[in-house]
């Protein structure tokens, strides 16, 4: 399962119906963060989300929309008894900010909060998949990150089958070590199978466009982009390091990804004469796949 669930799609200041940013990510075992605004602990209740289970959270950078909920949710995890390490990562300071702040109040905690700061094209891998961080063009330090699944690799029978194998323990002895002999042929496993590229998820956080945008995100199979304005506001977005729903479709096109989602919307859409609708339509002028991100939306990336 890779599972994606928007909990915040506001920028700076949420509304009625929009949180501050955070989206949460569900692969097999694995519960990360990316960003958490002032809300999440909230709205990862409403969704019935295990919370309590979340292992790694990555904060794009440290504008308060965007990590101003990590304390209540330490201090949750505390009362709820967590006791296994937290692991927190972001752009550089990451250790001085995270330290100041779980240090506010009279609270104790029974768990260990570790932090990574990463730089550009800094790697952090697991049992499964790896995440990379990418530094962005915003108003302070600021990270993107690119969430890549491992390659995996499926023995073709039809392939083995002329070597009279069916499925079976040689199957798993050949994954294992790369090679079987039968009748005194040497079988490789790069001769016999098929590698099915990983799946893979990129968050610009907050960012101006430069072309790099463009390489980190290819061929992405879902690419979640700093939407903040529509195109009638695109210098205001470039002054202020965001970029505007027409840029981020240009983007998806020019890397050629699967989907666009458009987040980090400005309070100024929510009125009768100006919705967010405006962003979708005109992204999908540009790049058809472009989608408008809301509070609580949730999709598999299959």
């Amino acid at each position: 399962m890779f599972k994606v669930i928007f909990l915040g799609t506001s920028s700076a200041v949420p509304t009625k119906s929009r949180n501050l940013p955070s989206i949460f990510i569900k692969y097999k075992e694995d519960r990360l963060l990316f960003d958490c605004g002032e809300g999440t602990q909230r709205q990862l209740m409403i969704k019935r989300l295990h919370f309590v289970k979340i292992s790694k959270i990555f904060i794009s950078h440290w504008h308060a929309d965007h990590f101003s909920g990590l304390l209540g949710l330490i201090q949750t995890l505390e009362l709820e008894g967590r006791k296994e390490p937290l692991y927190i990562y972001g752009p550089v300071h990451s250790k001085e900010f995270v330290e100041k702040f779980i240090s506010i109040g009279y609270f104790g905690r029974r768990f260990e909060v570790f932090v990574k700061e990463m730089k550009n094209d800094d790697v952090v891998s697991f049992k499964d998949y790896k995440i990379t961080a990418f530094e962005v063009k915003h108003r302070i330090p600021a990270l993107g990150f690119i969430f890549e699944e491992n390659d995996r690799v499926n023995v073709d029978l039809e392939k083995l089958s002329k070597y009279k194998i069916k499925e079976g323990p040689q199957i798993g002895k050949l994954k294992k070590q790369g090679f079987i002999e039968k009748d005194g042929t040497l079988i490789k496993l790069e001769d016999v199978s098929v590698v099915k590229k990983g799946r893979k998820l990129v968050y610009t956080g907050d960012t101006k466009y430069f072309k790099a945008l463009e390489k980190y995100a290819h061929e992405a199979d879902v690419l979640i982009c700093d939407s903040t304005f529509d195109k009638e506001f695109q210098k205001k977005a470039h002054i202020y390091g965001h970029c505007c729903c027409e840029t981020a479709a240009r983007i998806a096109k020019a890397a050629n990804v699967k989907k666009l989602y458009l987040t980090h919307i400005s309070r100024r859409y929510q009125e009768k004469n100006t919705t967010p609708q405006i962003l979708q339509d005109q992204a999908r002028g540009i790049f058809a796949k472009s989608y408008l991100a809301k509070d609580l939306l949730e999709f598999e990336i299959k």
